[in-house]
């Protein structure tokens, strides 16, 4: 198996297992298309604001991937509409979890409203 294919399943392999910000770094590296590497990055950026409610990962991952304040906006409207939109269940990641600098437990909606701000200062840098 050359090398080019090995990179293209191991990419594959990343996206499958939601692995999105090896995925985003490997897709930048392997000089893939500029929209699919910004759908990576936002849907790891996303993966850290849903599933892991990692604040400061997020904003390092914002300044990281140098996003727009309508980018971020765009993305923290999405997730908030996702949650809306789904009726009274939620998808699994919308509920309230423990959030150490606030010392309360947020939903995603309370997560956003607190550090979104933050997000986008961090994607301005």
């Amino acid at each position: 198996m050359q090398l080019e294919e090995r990179e293209l399943d191991s990419l594959r392999e990343h996206i499958e297992q939601g692995n999105y910000a090896a995925a985003a770094s490997m897709a930048e590296r392997q000089g893939d298309s500029e929209e699919r590497i910004k759908g990576l990055q936002e849907a790891a950026l996303k993966q850290y604001i849903t599933e892991y409610r990692n604040a400061q990962g997020a904003m390092a991952m914002a300044q990281e991937f140098r996003l727009t304040d309508d980018e971020i906006d765009r993305l923290l409207e999405a997730i908030i509409e996702e949650v809306r939109g789904s009726g009274e269940k939620g998808p699994p990641w919308a509920g309230k979890r423990y959030d150490v600098k606030t010392m309360k437990y947020l939903d995603v909606e309370e997560w956003i409203a607190h550090y979104g701000r933050g997000l986008k200062r961090a994607g301005n840098r």
